[in-house]
């Protein structure tokens, strides 16, 4: 770790060392980070967040690598936002689930699937070795406003997604569900999900984390247009 390269609003921002990029094989991932353990004003947060910033328990990061530019910041204009006829069929395909919106708060069944999932889709991944004490941190230790959407059928749990709530926006932080079900295209629904309930908050933007547009498991976020993605330090449509 570094010293502190940057005070903003009170705030010290550190650069990481260099470390194996994990979207982009052979490359080196740089990041700008900082600790939010103590009281932040939510325009300051807004603020953050617009600039490129994600957050991980009490984190809040973004990719600051000097030769490589791959990782650029999307968000959804809610009010903007049309179901395509595509995003219509998988809503109709999921309209036996039910949702519910709470706390988040952990349980060994949430963690059970999230393990499975983790095997199935991300098995190469850095989280397949988190333990249900890694999990319960990640869903529950937040120092901003954070909500998870569960999706049941018949009281049986089908996947979450956890995110953050700001002062203009959503963040969408981590999304986990049963992959035995990819018919039902369920990454997709819990999305869908996210953005009908920011229609009826009123909410500005919901934030899609980075699209990376070599890393196909980063890029599926073009797909949810009209979208935009901050480039040299300006959102664009895209």
């Amino acid at each position: 770790m570094n010293k502190p390269t940057k005070i903003y609003n009170n705030l010290n921002f550190h650069r990481s060392l260099p470390r194996p990029c994990p979207y982009l094989p052979g490359k080196k991932e740089h990041l700008l980070f900082t600790d939010l353990t103590k009281f932040v004003s939510k325009k300051t947060l807004e603020k953050l967040v617009s600039e490129g910033f994600r957050r991980s328990e009490n984190i809040f990061y973004k990719p600051s690598c000097k030769h490589c530019k791959a990782c650029m910041s999307s968000r959804v204009v809610v009010n903007n936002f049309l179901f395509s006829k595509n995003f219509k069929r998988i809503l109709r395909k999921n309209q036996d689930l039910k949702f519910k919106i709470v706390k988040p708060k952990t349980n060994h069944d949430h963690y059970k699937l999230f393990k499975n999932y983790l095997k199935l889709r991300h098995s190469k991944g850095d989280m397949t070795d988190m333990t249900y004490l890694d999990f319960r941190t990640m869903l529950e230790i937040s120092p901003v406003d954070t909500k998870i959407l569960h999706l049941y059928k018949n009281n049986k749990f089908f996947g979450a997604m956890l995110y953050d709530i700001y002062e203009n926006s959503y963040s969408a932080n981590y999304s986990f569900y049963n992959p035995k079900f990819k018919s039902r295209s369920l990454g997709t629904f819990l999305i869908l999900k996210l953005i009908e309930q920011a229609k009826i908050e009123k909410i500005k933007y919901l934030y899609l984390g980075y699209y990376i547009k070599e890393c196909k498991k980063m890029s599926y976020k073009i797909n949810f247009k009209p979208i935009e993605i901050l480039k040299n330090k300006n959102w664009e449509a895209f």
